[in-house]
């Protein structure tokens, strides 16, 4: 049994200007905000000790796809 109800409310899908490359380091988490919901981007490249805050979705990609670190890429990104 949840403790917390569940959300009912309708999905609304969050607006994306463009293609993110798939890593296995970044966490994205969605968060409320006055105008609906906004994303967090954090890189965890250092480790959860240390995540490397991007800002949204849209101030990460330009990061994410510059990035040029080994391995840590998706085999679908290859």
């Amino acid at each position: 049994m949840a403790l917390d109800p569940i959300d009912s409310a309708p999905r609304i899908p969050i607006p994306r200007q463009g293609r993110i490359r798939r890593c296995r380091v970044r966490h994205v988490a969605i968060l409320p905000d006055d105008q609906g919901r906004r994303t967090q981007v954090d890189c965890l490249l250092g480790g959860r000790d240390n995540p490397l805050s991007l800002g949204t979705i849209d101030d990460a990609r330009a990061i994410c796809n510059a990035c040029t670190a080994t391995t840590i890429w998706r085999a679908d990104e290859d």
